[in-house]
């Protein structure tokens, strides 16, 4: 099994938003994980494993149509330990995707892809779809209104739903190694049994 960097639940039953006592890029939100470490330490129970199942698709697709350099912001009860909290599993996983836009292609082709793919840029629709609360972020956008949308989906991220609470969050690379991960949840589902590491 490979070594975990994601950190163990808090007694809030959430990432800490930083480890140890001084907050340094290696030990602090967003922490930056690889697909496989996300299969190794939340494929727990059917409705996790389904959600990570989407989670997986929609990169894959996402890759399909070019946006193949960036970088996702994972939250949401997904990476939170909700069952002790809530008694309940997690519902889907909060997605935003800080990706290029595919090379070389122009402005009204992006437009043309965005109408012909709702199911991956219609919020509703990737959610029936894929179990993800997607949004995405144009790297290439503006300085300003990069810092805007960040600041925006940082304070939102980093913080609970209803209480407040300060929590981390998980950062995966869209150029993770998605194909072990894959392979690796498919055997967990196959087998019908939870991973046997745990949130």
């Amino acid at each position: 099994m490979l070594p975990l960097v994601i950190p163990t639940f808090n007694h809030s039953h959430v990432l800490p938003p930083f480890e140890g006592e001084r907050l340094s890029g290696a030990h602090s939100s967003p922490y930056l994980v690889s697909a496989c470490e996300m299969v190794q330490r939340f494929a727990i129970g059917t409705a996790r494993c389904t959600i990570l199942d989407g989670l997986l698709r929609y990169r894959a697709e996402l890759r399909g149509i070019g946006f193949v350099e960036g970088f996702q912001w994972l939250d949401g009860s997904f990476v939170e330990d909700i069952e002790a909290r809530e008694g309940r599993p997690p519902r889907d996983i909060d997605v935003v995707s800080f990706a290029y836009p595919p090379q070389g292609m122009s402005k009204t082709e992006i437009n043309r892809i965005m109408d012909e793919r709702p199911d991956l840029f219609d919020h509703e629709r990737c959610k029936q779809g894929f179990h993800c609360d997607t949004s995405i972020i144009n790297l290439t956008t503006s300085p300003e209104r990069l810092v805007q949308q960040t600041r925006y989906w940082y304070g939102l991220f980093s913080h609970r739903r209803g209480d407040a609470l300060w929590k981390g969050m998980l950062q995966l690379p869209m150029d993770s190694d998605d194909h072990s991960a894959r392979v690796m949840l498919d055997r967990l589902m196959q087998q019908g049994e939870p991973n046997a590491g745990s949130t």
